[in-house]
Parts: structure tokens; C-alpha cells; sequence
């Protein structure tokens, strides 16, 4: 079933004359709400309206870009970033890339569809399964160039990730590995260091970021051959008013982010018995069992139920915190919950 609301949800929606807590979405920060974040947006708009209507490359070109990109290549302690209108533009540009560069693709189970290659991917491997095989796998590749791609955190039903295969693969190939961050970037990025790799992390901006958009990082060569690359001058850039927005708002993104992940420890410490499924430091809570939807509905909770990832799978019940979530807000559901489990 759906609802239809015609406001943004904060930590509370309306939807057909009704009001309830929130726990759902993929704002983990809040920034739309922020109050500064939108005041700084406002008076960029002011300055460059709705759009760039222009290719990136053009003879004229506005320098917001190249400013907020070295702001988000900081933020997220990388070598050099680079905007697009969206996460699944910026893991389509990368891998479009490197299928242009000739190369062979791994993909990790539960891979985006942002970082496809024209396949639909369902594995029937779990991803501890897969970790154990890749480094073989690539081993007895023939490829000259080999890409391996995978997400960060498991989504829409949470499962933590972990990078230590990397340290696994073979140093006498040549391997880009690509990793989808788009639901941990602003949270947290996976640690990586591995010496005989090139990583690339593409990043939706819509969802703890707060913006529409999507944000590719990795080493400034690499970043700037795609500069270079057709499929990136011929596609519109993201709205720079939200990027001067940025800018000017960084420090509210750490400050956003410590509260996100006080209200975390603060909330897990309220339901020591729950079965929900959840991983350290992160806002997503899920579960399989039938009914717990419907349970918070009655209650005034709102929450995600659909089935994932094809229709005739079982509906995942999906909760998320958000740093706007007050510890009323996290209370309530705590309580509720605890009368469930």
C-alpha cells in the first residue's frame, strides 16, 4: 500500500490527514530540514537560479564546480572528486568508461544497478561466499584490465561489508575496483588501502548529502580522463545553487553527522532484546517478520514494507534514524518495538 503526502517528511509525515513519526528514507542526516543548509541554498539560488544549462566542458564555465568538487574530494578524504546529475549517472559513467577501456567485470552479489554493465545481476552467492572466490577468480582471468564492482553496505536490507578481499587479489594484475558508497557517504566510507589497485567510489549525493546529484572519487588522473570522456561533456551537470550550498555549509554535515550517530547508540541502547537485523554505527534496521508494519502503523509509526529485490520476495520491514529523530521520537519507537519483541 501507498501513501501520498505533499510535504517532505522530517522526523514526522502527514499523509491523508494523519501525522506519524517517521522512521524511514534515506535523508540520515536531515539536511533538507537544516535550517542554515537551507538558508545558504536559498541565497544560492539567488546567484545562479535552478540550472546550468550547458555541457561541463564548454568555452564558458562556472567555477562552483571545480570549488565544491575539491570541497568534496576533502570531505570525503579522497585524491579529487567529480559532480554529475546523479548516483546512477556517476556509476554508469565510470563503468561505461572502463567497458570503453576494454575491461572484464566481477560483480559482488547485491552490486547497485548503477554499476550494471548491461546485465541484470542476481547472484546466488551470499557476499561472505563470494569474498572467499574472487581473488582466485581473478587470478585465472585472461583479461589485460579487470574491474571488480561492488556497494559499500547492503541495501535496502542492511548487511555489513567487508573490503579485507582486496587484500587478497593478485598484485601482478591490473585491477580497478568500484565501489557504490552512495548509502554510507556522510555516515561513513569504507577503509580501503591496497597498493595494487585503483579504487574509484561513486556516491549518489541524494541521501545523507541532502542533494541532487552524484559524485564520483578517485585518483585526479583518473578523474581527469573523464572529464574528458564524451558520455561526461554531453550530460548536463548537477544544479550548481545546491553545490554553492555546500560549500558554504560543510561544517554542518560533521555537525549533522554526530548527532546521527548519538541518536544510534542512544536508540540501540533502548531495545537490547530486539531481533532486528542492523550493523555498528549505521541508521538502517531491518526484518523480515510479517507484521511488525503493520504493528508500528497502529501505533503512529511509519516505516518502509516492500518486497526486495523482485516482487515475489518477502517484504522487508526497513527502519532508519535520522540525526532530526529527538530521543521522544526514539523513545517511542523503542517502546513500541519492545512491545513487539
Amino acid at each position: 500500500m501507498k501513501y501520498l503526502t505533499n510535504q517532505l517528511p522530517s522526523n514526522t509525515l502527514v499523509s491523508d490527514k494523519q501525522t506519524y513519526l517517521w522512521f524511514s528514507g534515506t535523508s540520515y542526516l536531515g539536511i533538507p530540514h537544516h535550517p542554515v543548509f537551507k538558508e545558504n541554498f536559498i541565497k544560492a539560488v539567488a546567484d545562479y537560479s535552478t540550472s546550468w544549462g550547458s555541457s561541463r566542458n564548454n568555452t564558458v564555465q562556472l567555477s562552483i564546480y571545480e570549488k565544491a568538487e575539491k570541497a568534496l574530494a576533502d570531505f570525503a578524504q579522497m585524491p579529487a572528486a567529480l559532480t554529475v546529475s546523479s548516483g546512477m549517472w556517476a556509476g554508469q559513467l565510470v563503468v561505461n568508461f572502463l567497458k570503453h577501456e576494454g575491461a572484464t567485470f566481477f560483480f559482488a552479489p547485491k552490486t547497485h544497478p548503477a554499476l550494471w554493465n548491461g546485465t541484470i545481476l542476481f547472484s546466488p552467492e551470499s557476499y561472505q561466499e563470494w569474498t572467499l572466490s574472487i581473488a582466485e577468480k581473478v587470478q585465472n582471468s585472461l583479461a589485460d584490465k579487470i574491474v571488480i564492482c561492488a556497494d559499500s553496505v547492503g541495501s535496502p536490507y542492511v548487511e555489513h561489508f567487508d573490503f579485507e578481499w582486496i587484500n587478497t587479489l593478485p598484485s601482478d594484475k591490473n585491477i580497478t575496483v568500484v565501489i557504490d558508497a552512495s548509502h554510507s557517504f556522510g555516515i561513513d566510507l569504507p577503509k580501503i588501502s591496497a597498493k595494487n589497485i585503483r579504487l574509484i567510489i561513486t556516491s549518489s549525493l541524494n541521501k545523507a548529502m541532502g542533494m541532487t546529484g552524484g559524485v564520483i572519487f578517485a585518483e585526479k588522473d583518473f578523474i581527469e580522463k573523464l572529464r574528458h570522456f564524451p558520455m561526461f561533456s554531453g550530460a548536463s551537470p548537477m544544479m550548481p545553487a545546491l553545490l554553492e550550498a555546500f560549500v558554504n555549509s560543510t561544517d554542518i554535515f560533521q555537525e549533522q553527522r554526530v548527532k546521527l550517530l548519538n541518536n544510534i547508540q542512544y536508540f540501540n541502547q533502548q531495545i537490547p532484546n530486539s531481533n532486528l537485523d542492523c550493523i555498528d554505527k549505521y541508521p538502517a534496521y531491518c526484518t523480515h517478520q510479517v507484521g511488525l508494519h503493520e504493528h508500528l502503523k497502529s501505533h503512529g509509526i511509519m516505516t518502509a514494507c516492500f518486497p526486495y529485490p523482485t516482487v515475489t520476495d518477502l517484504p522487508v520491514t526497513r527502519l532508519v534514524i535520522s540525526a532530526l529523530h529527538t530521543k521522544e521520537d526514539l523513545d517511542k519507537l523503542a517502546e513500541v518495538l519492545n512491545i513487539w519483541f
